[in-house]
């Protein structure tokens, strides 16, 4: 079984699981600090992949470093995983997971692009306008880049709506050109 497959799987009965449980956001949380964990501290991502390491000498360091700050079916699922292809594995059964939690929770993320910095009322009042528009609650986050000159686009799931002074310039210049 691939890696892909055995993490698809995994995913699937670690949401069932905690769904069960009614513990889908305290998973969820967890599954996302270990997941960042893995990615950027080459020490643990070694400790995951390790081994070398039994199922209960890994529950009880997990326990000894996390405390109550790791879910337990998360630090079960890491140690199951094992070898060079447990990282992969790992940000598998994350994106999978969060893939489901956010549709039940009616979750949809949002990343906006704006010319300048805005206020922390003004994102709020924009998120808002957005949930209630999209009907689904939001993941909002905002870059800046100020060569889009003003205006704003929007990347909703795999939607982008592009309303910035940058591309109705290049439509403009488009339209110019054709006629």
């Amino acid at each position: 079984m691939t890696h892909k497959q055995s993490a698809k799987r995994l995913a699937r009965a670690l949401y069932f699981v905690a769904e069960e449980k009614q513990d889908l956001d305290s998973v969820q949380n967890s599954l996302e600090q270990i997941k960042d964990l893995v990615k950027i501290v080459p020490e643990f991502r070694a400790f995951v992949q390790s081994k070398k390491i039994e199922k209960g000498q890994k529950i009880e360091i997990l326990n000894n470093v996390f405390g109550d700050g790791i879910h337990p079916l998360v630090a079960e699922i890491l140690c199951y995983l094992k070898g060079n292809e447990a990282r992969d594995t790992l940000l598998n059964i994350s994106t999978l997971f969060n893939r489901s939690y956010k549709a039940n929770q009616n979750i949809v993320t949002i990343k906006g692009t704006l010319a300048s910095q805005i206020s922390d009322e003004d994102k709020s009042e924009l998120k808002l306008s957005l949930e209630k528009i999209l009907g689904k609650n939001t993941e909002l986050s905002l870059d800046v880049d100020d060569s889009i000159i003003g205006g704003i686009r929007l990347r909703i799931e795999n939607t982008v709506l592009d309303a910035t002074i940058q591309n109705q310039l290049k439509n403009l210049h488009s339209k110019m050109i054709q006629s």
